[in-house]
Order: structure tokens, then sequence, then C-alpha cells
């Protein structure tokens, strides 16, 4: 059987922008929008995903897919038709390779690129994205109920390719409310000057009428994005696809140092692993709210794809690690912003503690406190969103309310986890408040500027002083001090300090991508652990040396018999401690059995205690934990 050849593509009119009153060129535009630490690809990755979500059809889950892949012989062919060099300033000439790399970034069960198709006036709220996005150079939102501006992601976009130029083809409802294709192409570039004549360095390509570029529409329109693009629509599915033509695959591009290793651009398929790593970061970093499933067994928020060589990506592993716990903080204040009563806890069964941050009896936002036991977790070889193993993500999560995207990671609180113990925390504001906070955002909408001025900046600067404030009195509670018998001994801080250690049996929330929670190491499933209600340190006596005894007495909660182990630490500067060895405390244990090494057998139920002589002129960190008692030695 023979297959007929489709029929050659015809080319498309071209029509480079002129140089008008008012104006500005391509790259004054670039400049006009800013810059960020962050690489081309989390920028582009990260504003087109923003697009997609405030582009969202009411009650549809939308879907967001990023594919790269190599173009053959046929497409490479159909672009040198479509967009023919008829002009030495055209900026797509012949393609640099004979399989160049091509970037297809898609959404569906969004509003599409509707509106006008050309710069007309729109009256009221009526759809402009059109406009926006194909015609204009950059259309913030000021109202907080959107994640990005037209403007900075499409200069990603651009940027990102090595000629300048990106495809379009759209799916949306016309202005008479049908549904209609729309195939487009654009080109942003340096400005020039030709035969005496300054031009922007804008080009577009498709149907010219007078003075204006009209897109493609309808069949034509459908026939030139199913034969462009891989991704197609569904019926009466709607939304955007792009098409990146040779994407710069580079070091810094791609977010990577000189001191890495990475094979010269375009050549071999090492180039496409690196591009899905460092795209699946990206994801993970700046989209892990749309990867959180919704609290009570819902899906998250966005359907979400990566692919890249012709192989799919997961984005979160059988084992989630961290994003478990980013999540479990996300969905703590979901449930409270629903009423739920019932408290979240992390996938290591330990309670989420939600506080709400006022400033003038006004909540503006939620701080969500997220406690991990080290012991507890079983975690992926390599965990991209851990503190603990990459220092680009701190341990602040900021994100407006109802975006749901990263706004950035901050380390407002330098000092050290205690031992055994770590922690997150995702602040969230509330919906009333998103604007504010959106006014000191820069165009990449990567943190909140204090120095913004204004009211909007006291706000940041608020919120960064009661989320500290929280977060001190939560976890890094005032240590210890022995005490002279005369004067009382704050409990709160060390009750506080036990309930960290003592897990909740309350079930977990489910991880991205999983149904339940993550299991403990291996050392966890050797015994159980027991809850403990300890009382505050008694102060036996003071030594010459300037030692002091101490005894702290307690009750496991057990039917059985159980191993008690007591820490003590001594505590220095900023939180900086120092374990001291258990067999030079002195420790006497009463009414439990000593196992040496700082353990002890106790009956459940059964209040015992135990006597310990610590280190001179230091305060102190006490630390008890209980687990079943399995026998032997």
């Amino acid at each position: 059987m023979i297959l007929a050849a489709p029929p050659p593509i015809a080319p498309l009119d071209w029509y480079p922008k002129k140089f008008t009153p008012g104006d500005m060129d391509a790259t004054g535009g670039e400049r006009l929008l800013g810059r960020t630490e962050l690489s081309p690809l989390e920028v582009l990755i990260r504003e087109t995903a923003q697009n997609s979500w405030d582009a969202r059809l009411e009650g549809v889950r939308p879907t967001y897919g990023v594919n790269l892949r190599r173009a053959d012989f046929r497409f490479r062919a159909d672009l040198a038709r479509l967009l023919p060099e008829k002009h030495r300033t055209t900026p797509v000439g012949p393609l640099a390779y004979d399989n160049p790399f091509v970037l297809e970034i898609f959404d569906r069960g969004t509003c599409g690129l509707d509106g006008p198709i050309t710069l007309k006036p729109v009256q009221g709220d009526l759809p402009r994205n059109f406009q926006d996005l194909i015609l204009k150079v950059g259309v913030p939102r000021d109202d907080g109920k959107g994640g990005g501006t037209y403007g900075f992601g499409k200069t990603a976009s651009f940027a990102f390719s090595s000629r300048g130029t990106v495809l379009y083809w759209t799916r949306c409802k016309n202005e008479e409310g049908r549904l209609e294709h729309r195939f487009i192409a654009s080109a942003f570039r340096d400005s020039y000057q030709e035969s005496g004549i300054q031009y922007t360095g804008r080009h577009w390509w498709g149907r010219r009428d007078d003075d204006n570029i009209l897109p493609l529409v309808g069949p034509e329109a459908e026939a030139l994005g199913d034969r462009l693009f891989q991704r197609s629509f569904g019926e009466g599915e709607t939304g955007t696809s792009m098409l990146i033509i040779e994407p710069t695959l580079t070091l810094e591009s791609l977010g990577l140092t000189p001191a890495d290793e990475l094979p010269p651009v375009h050549q071999g398929e090492e180039v496409a692993e690196e591009f899905a790593a460092r795209a699946r970061t990206a994801i993970r970093h700046h989209l892990w709210p749309k990867l959180t499933p919704l609290p009570g067994g819902g899906r998250s928020p966005m359907d979400i794809s990566l692919e890249a060589g012709g192989a799919s990506v997961e984005l979160v592993d059988e084992e989630p690690g961290s994003i478990g716990l980013w999540s479990a903080g996300l969905n703590a204040i979901r449930s409270v912003r629903q009423g739920h009563t019932a408290s979240m806890t992390t996938p290591q069964g330990l309670p989420v503690n939600v506080l709400p941050v006022t400033r003038y009896q006004q909540t503006i936002g939620h701080l969500a406190i997220v406690r991990r036991i080290l012991a507890l977790e079983r975690t992926p070889d390599h965990d991209d969103l851990d503190p603990r193993e990459n220092p680009t993500v701190m341990r602040i999560a900021l994100m407006r309310g109802q975006p749901e995207l990263i706004v950035g990671t901050v380390d407002w609180i330098a000092q050290t986890p205690l031992e055994g113990m770590d922690w997150l925390a995702v602040y969230k504001s509330t919906d009333d408040w998103d604007a504010v906070y959106a006014r000191t955002e820069p165009p990449a909408h990567d943190a909140w500027v204090g120095s913004s001025g204004g009211e909007p900046g006291l706000v940041v600067k608020a919120t960064k002083q009661r989320v500290i404030k929280a977060i001190r009195d939560e976890i890094y509670p005032e240590p210890i001090v022995a005490q002279p018998e005369d004067r009382p001994v704050r409990t709160g801080a060390l009750s506080r300090r036990f309930g960290y250690l003592v897990p909740s049996p309350a079930a977990s929330p489910p991880a991205p991508g999983t149904s339940g929670g993550s299991a403990g190491r291996r050392r966890a499933h050797s015994s159980i652990r027991q809850r403990l209600d300890v009382s505050a340190p008694q102060l036996v006596e003071t030594r010459e040396d300037g030692s002091q005894r101490q005894s702290v007495s307690f009750i496991v909660f057990a039917d059985s018999m159980a191993v008690v182990t007591l820490s003590v630490s001594a505590i220095g500067d900023e939180g900086a401690h120092e374990a001291l060895v258990a067999d030079e405390l002195d420790l006497e244990w009463r009414d439990a059995v000593s196992l040496g090494g700082g353990q002890a057998t106790v009956l459940g139920g059964r209040r015992a205690s135990v006597e310990f002589t610590g280190t001179p002129r230091r305060a102190l960190r006490i630390d008890l934990n209980a687990e079943e008692y399995r026998g032997g030695p």
C-alpha cells in the first residue's frame, strides 16, 4: 500500500514591525521586564505554567505539558516553506541541524487565545488573550488572582529559541461563541535598519490584511497545527500550544554552571536527558502545589506532564520524599480555610500546626509548620526539594492564596535544626491580600520585596517578622537551663520539645502521586513509638565545679514494657549543641532497669525517673523517647 504524500505547505505572509512613535524594540522590551536569578528554563516553565493556570476554564482541571523532541526531515522542509527567507533580515533562515530540537509547550482545559485577532479596542471584561500574548509586549495583572504576566513569559519563550521564533496554535471560542482554530508564527529579535527604515525586531507570519497580520483560522489552521505539533485537540477541547524553534540548550539556559559537564549543544541524547532532569526539577520547585492532591483524596489541581526525547518523565517518585512534607503543609492550610476541624499530619504521622498571621487584627495569611523526625523517613536517593540536600531550596515556601504558585523559598531562620529533627514551613497569603503581595513582586514573580515601598512593602516586612517569631516559638523554644531551687523552672519549652519527638498515631494525608503516606526507615520498623508524659526537670544539687544534678520523671503510656532513651546536649550559640556521652552523665534510673548507653526498661503506666549530672555552666537540652520493648539484649 502506497500512502499519498501530504500536500505541500503554502508559505505564510511575513510582516516585520516598523518603528512608530511610542514603539519599543524587542531588546528594550526584555530589559524593561527586569532580571531574575532563575535560569532561562525555570523562567520559561514557571511563566508558561502560570499563564496556563490563569487561563483555566471554570470547573475544569487544566492540563499543562512540556515536550522536547527532535524534528524530522519533513518538519524541516515544512518550516522552510512556511517561513520563507525572502529577505536578508528574516530571522528564520535554514535550520542549523538536519534533525533540530523543538520544544512544544501546551495547555488544555483553558480558554485558549480568544478575543479579537486585531488590536481593536475591547470593552470591559471581554476576552483579549490573543491581543495580550501575540500582539502586545506585556500585560500584567494587578488583582492578585493571576500568577504571571504575558510579557515576561512571552519574552522567555522567544529568548529560549536560538532563532527567537515561536509557532502558536490555539483553539478557542470566537466572538460569535463558536469553536475556532487559530495559527500564527512570531519572532522577537534585535531591532535593525533596512533601506533607511527602522524596524523593531518583532515579526509575524500569517495572512496579511493591509497593515495588519492576521492568524490562519478554521480548517486551514487546524490542518497546519496537526502537521507541525504533536499534541492535538480532542473533541470540544480548547487551549493553546506553542512550538519553540531550535531551543537554546546550553549550560546557561539549563541553569548549569561551567563546572558541570554537558555535551555540545544538539549533540547526542545526553542533551535531552539533561533537559529532562533540569525541567523536572524546575516543575517540582515552582509547581509542586499543582502536583499536590486536594484534601480528602481529591486529584491534584493541574495535570502536568513532561516528555523528552520520546520518553515520559515521572514528576513524583514512588517514594515521594520531601514533596510529601511540603504538600502536608499546603493541605493543612487548605483544610483550615475550608473549615475542616480534623488535624492534618505528615507522612510520618506528625501533626502539622497551622497558625494565622495577623496585622492590625486582620488575618493576612496562614503559616503551616511541618516537623520532621529524620529517623522515621525513607527518602529517595536524591531529593531536589529537600533543603538538607539542595542548597537552592530554603525551608520556608511563600505563595499567594488564589494562584497557589510558589513565589520562592526563603531562609528567614538562620539557625541549625535540633539534632534528629528538621522542619519545613509553608506561608500562604489570604485571598483578600493577594493583590497587596502581588504588587511587591518583580516581573519574574520570584520574590516579595519588602523595600518596594508603601503599604505593600510594610505588609511584607510584617509578614517576615511574624513568621520568624512563630517558627522560633514553635521549633526553637528557649533551652532548658538549670535554675536555683528558689526560682521556677520553665516547662513549656520542654513539653513542646518532647511533643515534637513523639509522632501522632493519626493517618497521614496522601503524598503527591501516591495513595498513602511514606513508611519509616528500617530502624523504625524494629520498634513502635510510645507516648510519654514528662515532668519538668528538678534540681537535685549544684556541685562545686558548677555542674548540676537533675532529675526528670516520666510515665510511658503503654500496656507492656517499654525502652526509654535519654539524650542530653549542651546548648551553644545560635542553637548549636553538643551531644553528651551517656556514660559520662552518671545516670541513675529509679523504678526502671538500666540497659546502659542511656537506655532503661520501664513498665507502662508506671511513673519512673532518671537522674544525671550535666556539663558545668551550660544550658542543657534534654530529650526522652520511648519504644516498645521486644526483649533480647
